[in-house]
């Protein structure tokens, strides 16, 4: 039985906790897909995994098997791709993590539209509103809303948004309109989770245009932008989100946007990936594709 096969199936059970997951997933049969595995262990002379009924869970040595087993498959297809490259078109997998919100409202439309002219590409999303490792978790290419740090990694621009400050009508007539950002300090708060900074604190810029911060008293925290406009659209506190996930909350008259006289905050989205002297022809053709479709498209 080829090896590389059943590497391949043994990282997707592992993925996916069934064998019959698998086995869908990959188009073949349940038996199949343990015979693969039956291989793998009878090959290595350990347990890769253990069996439940309703699940399988990878043993110690087997995670270990896991974790190499997804770096040598990467590996072998840059390599492939690298070098079927000259002369055809971008091919292979590409592993890309973004934010739940962004793509849901803003990625899926462009995802589609690369795979039209790119039919080759195979493309693993996963959402995840935390920055990964894109290192530690194979990720080929990750989506990023942030004023970045510094870092090893390369970062391409792809487009730019906006934060504001939001609540109800029903709140702020019970609570009171704000009339500054240092109000806030009154006010119940719903926070994102995964701030990058303090999260007792939120940043704004004030009338002359400079950095400020202001404590905020926060009575809900949440890791998802949609949830936490919804918690503020039925009265339960102020948010501070990007335009693009609160945008349909304000148009149904269900939020509003506070401190309008002040400047706005701006984020950037980029595609973030890791330097490599031979960038893989299909991460490249990615990146330039979201860069030229964020370009071409009205901003929110």
């Amino acid at each position: 039985m080829d090896k590389y096969t059943a590497m391949r199936v043994y990282c997707r059970v592992v993925e996916l906790e069934s064998f019959a997951a698998t086995g869908r997933n990959l188009g073949i049969s349940t038996a199949m897909v343990s015979k693969h595995i039956a291989a793998l262990e009878k090959d290595l002379g350990i347990r890769l995994l253990n069996r439940t009924t309703r699940r399988v869970n990878p043993t110690d040595e087997g995670l270990y098997y896991y974790n190499r087993c997804r770096t040598l498959l990467s590996e072998l297809d840059e390599l492939e791709s690298s070098v079927t490259q000259q002369g055809h078109d971008p091919r292979g997998l590409l592993r890309l993590t973004a934010p739940m919100d962004f793509t849901l409202l803003h990625l899926i439309e462009p995802i589609q539209a690369f795979q039209k002219v790119y039919p080759l590409v195979r493309i693993e999303l996963e959402l995840d509103d935390r920055q990964r490792n894109l290192t530690a978790d194979n990720f080929d290419v990750a989506i990023r809303i942030a004023n970045l740090a510094d870092s090893s990694l390369v970062a391409r621009k792809l487009t730019q948004c906006r934060g504001g400050f939001y609540a109800s009508p029903e709140y702020l007539r019970g609570q009171g309109t704000p009339e500054s950002p240092q109000q806030l300090q009154q006010h119940r708060c719903l926070l994102y989770t995964y701030l990058a900074q303090d999260r007792n604190y939120w940043l704004y810029h004030d009338k002359d245009g400079q950095r400020q911060k202001v404590r905020v008293n926060w009575t809900l925290a949440a890791n998802n932008g949609r949830a936490l406009c919804e918690a503020a659209a039925q009265g339960m506190g102020i948010i501070q989100q990007p335009d693009f996930i609160a945008a349909p909350f304000v148009k149904e008259g269900r939020l509003i946007q506070l401190f309008e006289d002040y400047p706005r905050y701006d984020f950037n989205v980029y595609a973030v990936y890791q330097h490599r002297q031979f960038l893989p022809a299909r991460i490249a053709a990615f990146v330039d594709f979201l860069r030229d479709y964020f370009e071409g498209h009205k901003r929110w």
